[in-house]
């Protein structure tokens, strides 16, 4: 397995990658295609972009695509995108692509590395060091917010 750093025209096998690692019932998100590539086209089109591929036998297998952003205490690598095939999962690969990434966040002067993660993959998030930061992610529907701002 060879790690190197990505290009745009890994976006084109990386859609459907990312489609199958996401739209499983477990993680309970579907995305189109189109939905894919415009959220990769995000990540690779910010100006701050740092982003690997995996390869094994010529071939794109998984990858992790983040950011880096400016806080108060610092550098932070912000919230990302690491996902492997599923044929490929269990083979330490995101393993891998995660010290990868870890290492050049630390060049470009990251000190912390910040992410949400399923329940399932917290658990393995957690065995590596990352711990709960005390903030809730939180989601809502816009319209539904608007209407109950609107009732106070």
């Amino acid at each position: 397995m060879k790690i190197r750093k990505a290009k745009k025209e890994d976006i084109k096998f990386l859609v459907e990658i990312y489609r199958r690692a996401y739209s499983r019932p477990k993680e309970s998100e579907n995305w189109s295609g189109d939905k894919a590539r415009e959220l990769l086209n995000f990540y690779f089109d910010q100006k701050t972009f740092i982003g690997f591929v995996a390869m094994m036998d010529k071939k794109v297998v998984g990858a992790f695509f983040s950011f880096i952003k400016p806080w108060h205490d610092g550098f932070r690598l912000g919230e990302g995108e690491l996902f492997v095939d599923p044929k490929y999962q269990n083979n330490k690969i995101g393993s891998k692509l995660l010290f990868k990434m870890l290492k050049k966040a630390r060049e470009r002067k990251c000190s912390v590395h910040e992410l949400v993660a399923y329940d399932g993959i917290a658990k393995w998030y957690k065995k590596l060091g990352l711990r709960d930061s005390g903030l809730n992610h939180m989601e809502g529907d816009i319209n539904t917010i608007l209407k109950k701002i609107e009732g106070f």
